[in-house]
């Protein structure tokens, strides 16, 4: 049964990012991960099953289920998926493994070459369902012109900076971590062309997956890779012309904030057109978002501010702005509520309009206090973890990210990793990464450097 619970779906990987017991006894472990392969719910509606294979289980072989009560009132359950499980990549079942051709003779790789069967198309979207194979753009260009458009969606939207066209797709593929046969394909998504068109008025972005800070396997919602951000009328006719164009992009964006080198290149899009899918729901939040006040509504600006909201940066660049952005951002680091705590540590990773600088006498002694009053106790089914090692984690991302450098908060992070010590070694790792990056050590393996 294809079934999707919240926000899980079959075929993708998740990791467990808290740990359970399913109401079989079944015991998963923080950090655990797998592909789910089948979600069913029983005949009379009271269970949810999910089968999946578990890291280490071999392709083909036992899946493992885990059964969850519809009416249970905590734990993994409806509605409450996303607190328990990260979504990961699409893992398709694995193919039959086929003998490894022999190399070529020349081992240079081929330069992508454009595909003069695409041009059919002119400029159009594909209203068939069919393969582009490695091209994430229904145009014959070569693919080195063709870059993301902002923001991502859970369905791919990519547009060729050569030619101007723009593809709505989904991804399949198999990292290869099982069958060694690792390949990935995209096969366009038959959408309507207003919304296409109203799509390509959106930002084109250019995202350096290599060039995120060396820390620890963190959530991916705390991950930020640069990026270099386009006008969606960007258009160039040659690779020159392309790599002249990221310079002085690179060049004027370097001194920015992301907000806004996204948000001044978010001009003039339209209204919403009707019948936008909901896999493309990301665009209308964000396009909601452009239009939104720092003297607006504080909820409204809290939920386009939660890390996982398209529109986060933009919106925590909004509540920054406010008059009473110090204080806003503090009460909400100390709310007990999740998603008022997501939206203060957004607020706190681009809070340099708030502070004077790393040394500002308010930013350590007040981070710190909320930091040293979180729980410190045994976390629930996550051996040797506190209870708070997710929110400390959050905190610890949002410092290196603020660059917050200070002697004040070198020696309180120091204290801090003492104050833990044996309880929670992970995390004291992390604090030692956090001031090795402050004070400009690498912390990368030396094999990396």
């Amino acid at each position: 049964m294809g079934a999707t619970i919240d926000h899980l779906e079959s075929h993708h990987r998740y990791g467990v990012i808290r740990g359970f017991t399913d109401a079989k006894g079944v015991r998963v472990p923080f950090e655990a991960s797998g592909v789910i392969r089948m979600i069913d719910i029983s005949d009379h509606m009271t269970e949810i099953y999910i089968d999946w294979e578990r890291e280490g289980t071999p392709p083909g072989g036992a899946t493992e289920r885990l059964t969850f009560l519809m009416k249970a009132t905590d734990g993994p359950r409806n509605n409450h998926m996303r607190e328990y499980f990260e979504k990961g990549e699409l893992v398709m079942p694995p193919r039959e493994h086929k003998p490894k051709a022999a190399p070529p003779a020349d081992p240079t790789p081929p330069e992508p070459q454009a595909d003069p069967s695409l041009a059919r198309f002119n400029g159009q979207h594909p209203q068939e369902d069919i393969c582009l194979k490695e091209r994430k753009v229904a145009c014959s260009c070569d693919p080195a012109f063709h870059r993301t458009v902002w923001p991502p969606a859970q369905l791919g939207v990519n547009a060729c900076l050569r030619c101007g066209t723009v593809t709505v797709t989904r991804q399949v593929g198999d990292d290869g971590r099982f069958t060694g046969d690792a390949w990935t394909a995209y096969w366009a998504v038959p959408t309507p062309q207003p919304i296409v068109d109203w799509l390509a008025h959106f930002p084109r972005v250019a995202i350096n997956h290599a060039g995120a800070s060396w820390r620890w396997p963190m959530a991916a919602v705390l991950v930020r890779y640069p990026i270099l951000v386009y006008p969606s009328d960007t258009r160039v006719s040659d690779k020159a012309e392309l790599d002249a164009r990221d310079s002085r992009l690179a060049a004027e964006q370097a001194s920015q904030s992301r907000a806004f080198s996204i948000g001044s290149n978010c001009k003039d899009i339209p209204a919403v057109p009707p019948d936008v899918p909901e896999l493309l729901n990301a665009f209308i939040v964000a396009r909601h978002a452009l239009y939104i006040r720092p003297g607006g509504d504080l909820e409204i600006l809290k939920s386009h501010a939660h890390l996982h909201s398209p529109s986060c940066e933009l919106a925590a660049d909004l509540l920054l702005r406010r008059p009473d952005a110090h204080g806003v951002m503090m009460e909400w680091l100390a709310s007990p509520d999740e998603n008022t705590f997501s939206a203060g540590i957004a607020m706190l990773r681009d809070a340099r309009r708030v502070f004077s600088g790393p040394d500002d006498p308010r930013l350590a002694p007040q981070v710190l206090r909320i930091m040293n009053d979180l729980r410190l106790g045994p976390a629930k089914d996550v051996p040797g973890r506190v209870e708070s090692c997710l929110r400390l984690e959050a905190f610890l991302v949002a410092i290196a990210d603020l660059g917050a450098n200070s002697p004040a908060m070198l020696e309180g992070l120091s204290a801090l990793a003492a104050k833990i010590g044996g309880k929670d070694r992970y995390t004291v790792d992390a604090i030692r990464m956090v001031i090795n990056e402050l004070n400009g050590i690498d912390n990368r393996p030396p094999e990396y450097r």
